[in-house]
């Protein structure tokens, strides 16, 4: 099963943009050595070379299972077996309706979205319950707590991740590990960047917080739960949302 796993080695998917940027470069401000994965050459480069030897790039497809075993197998040589797996990396759409949603649409969704945290997971969890350690986040959404018109894919991956990760928390706790969920809502990242300006308008008007959270807010929630003092988080489904989901009218309150 090979080497001990090594608590301040983090594996994070989707690390090229965004959110999973973000994660790579707070873990690696934590101490964490960051094997970064995603299949953006040009970004991931950039970001390694600005992590410096914090972080070392891995080019892979999360949704091929023998890609994924392959790269976790040169990351456990290279950096040594790691003890935190983050597993960021997703894409959304198709945004149509259910009955327009094509086999090939919903299993490209999913092959990404789940198969790919599966992979990473399976490939992970003998070697932690071998060392008594370890900590699995896995990126979900508040459409994994709740739905959308026509998200409905996406909505279905997302409640796909919270249901195995707290499966996982479910059989695994016993041996040190812990896996949650976390479940941004809308976060300010180069998607929603390019929403159309009404659009970005109106999703402020229902956010009680009056604004979109950041990438670096989701990072910090996930440094926590894998950090010293997240041992007892364990199958959750933490919400990051601005207050979004806690007030579902239209129109938040004035006073």
């Amino acid at each position: 099963m090979g080497a001990p796993v090594n608590a301040n080695i983090a594996v994070v998917t989707g690390a090229s943009r965004g959110i999973g940027a973000a994660i790579a470069e707070v873990l690696a401000e934590n101490g964490f050595r960051v094997a970064l994965v995603a299949r953006d050459v040009a970004a991931l480069s950039k970001l390694e070379t600005k992590l410096g030897d914090r972080a070392r790039s891995f080019v892979c497809d999360v949704a091929d299972e023998a890609a994924v075993n392959a790269t976790l197998d040169r990351i456990e040589t290279s950096l040594g077996t790691p003890g935190v797996i983050v597993n960021n990396a997703g894409v959304g759409g198709p945004f149509h309706r259910v009955d327009e949603v094509d086999t090939a649409e919903w299993d490209a969704l999913f092959g990404v979205n789940v198969d790919g945290v599966r992979h990473f997971c399976r490939w992970a969890l003998p070697r932690m319950k071998a060392s008594g350690y370890g900590r699995i986040v896995n990126i979900s959404s508040i459409q994994g707590l709740f739905g959308g018109a026509r998200s409905s894919t996406y909505a279905a991956t997302k409640h796909a991740i919270i249901g195995f990760s707290k499966t996982i928390a479910a059989e695994w706790g016993a041996y040190g590990i812990t896996c949650n969920a976390v479940c941004p809502g809308y976060i300010d990242t180069e998607m929603l960047a390019n929403a159309d300006p009404e659009s970005r308008k109106e999703l402020l008007r229902r956010i009680p917080a009056g604004r979109f959270g950041s990438a670096e807010e989701v990072a910090r929630l996930v440094a926590f739960i894998v950090g010293p003092f997240g041992g007892y988080i364990n199958g959750s489904s933490l919400v990051m949302d601005g207050g979004l989901s806690a007030h579902l009218a239209n129109d938040v309150p004035t006073f």
